[in-house]
């Protein structure tokens, strides 16, 4: 009779090394087939999935905390094998996107990745070349960044070769996991603020591409205010470029009191213009730092590198567990923004 506890009479636990026996292969072969590791034939790979399924082969927990280990202490020495894709130009420079790619190889480092940035257009790149140059590299994860334009990717890649996450809301299709800032949250709140501080009419203005980009909650939450709120009902001034007649018209028949720009560069551009805006404050929906760390003008701070961080350890995860394609259920995480610039108050 077996003892209390005894484990006698259970069945030993299915491993790497069983499924290897059953399925003919190396253990390393099971672990890259398992991870969907594009080195490995793709009927292969089906076919020790099957195996492993079939013999209720179950991921050690313990080994996966351990492998996210190995990766940390092995600092810089790995290849590029985790590529950053976007069709800006390379020498295109904007704030956000900087700041969000910092935050993305900052995470990756302490991950144990180095991060290649591949400018899909801008560095002549074919689409299958960029195929076969990810797979040569061993590339097993994707992080998209803002794109040139709102629109879809369906044939940049075979997309099932990769895991994938999304630091932007520009890749309209496929949908990946995503990792974005709270847009709607974050201009309600600024709105809130300004309430509080006195100002009843704020008015926006926001090119009509960057509203889009940010799928149009920065009107949402502007136009909440104004219908449902307690502040005045200011129709935001949609631009496609800012134009003098065109925003003197637009003060008149709204008569703002507080004047929100998209952001720094739209901020600084109003600045500009003091002569038609007046006296008007100009407060930042995504204030960004300089290099001394201060924000030139009030308003939401979104947290760029913040969000660059977290698509990053998600994306770890996916690598980890062989998470790989487009996901049936891709579900958004958002980063909330915070106050910067100190208070504010109208002045009487």
């Amino acid at each position: 009779m077996n003892a209390p506890g005894s484990t006698a009479n259970q069945s030993p636990r299915v491993t790497m090394r069983t499924v290897a026996i059953r399925a003919g292969v190396s253990v390393q072969a099971v672990s890259l087939a398992l991870r969907n590791h594009p080195s490995i034939a793709p009927e292969t790979r089906r076919r020790i999935q099957k195996l492993a399924t079939d013999a209720g082969y179950v991921p050690d927990p313990s080994l996966v905390k351990l492998m996210h280990h190995l990766r940390a202490t092995r600092g810089q020495k790995l290849a590029a094998n985790v590529c950053a894709l976007t069709t800006r130009a390379p020498a295109s420079r904007e704030a956000f996107c900087d700041l969000l790619l910092e935050g993305v190889i900052a995470a990756a480092g302490l991950a144990g990745f180095a991060v290649q940035v591949i400018h899909v257009d801008g560095d002549g790149i074919s689409r299958p070349t960029l195929q076969r140059m990810l797979r040569t590299r061993g590339v097993e994860g994707l992080v998209l960044l803002p794109m040139a334009t709102v629109g879809g990717l369906d044939d940049l890649l075979d997309w099932r070769e990769f895991s994938v996450v999304s630091a932007t809301l520009s890749v309209t299709s496929p949908r990946f996991d995503c990792v974005a800032a709270n847009h709607f949250a974050n201009v309600f709140n600024l709105c809130s603020r300004l309430r509080e501080a006195g100002y009843r009419r704020p008015g926006l203005v926001v090119h009509r591409r960057h509203d889009e980009r940010c799928g149009f909650n920065i009107t949402a939450a502007h136009g909440w205010h104004g219908i449902y709120g307690d502040l005045g009902l200011v129709r935001a001034h949609l631009c496609e470029r800012l134009e003098s007649a065109a925003l003197r018209r637009w003060l008149a028949a709204e008569s703002p009191d507080v004047l929100l720009a998209e952001h720094d560069d739209l901020a600084q551009e109003l600045g500009g213009m003091r002569p038609i805006i007046g006296t008007r404050p100009i407060v930042s929906c995504s204030a960004r730092p300089q290099a001394d760390g201060r924000f030139p003008f009030p308003g939401n701070h979104d947290k760029p590198r913040r969000i660059g961080a977290v698509a990053v350890e998600m994306l770890t995860r996916m690598i980890a567990v062989g998470k790989r394609g487009v996901p049936e259920d891709p579900h958004m995480t958002v980063i909330n923004g915070e106050w910067v610039g100190g208070a504010m108050s109208k002045k009487r």
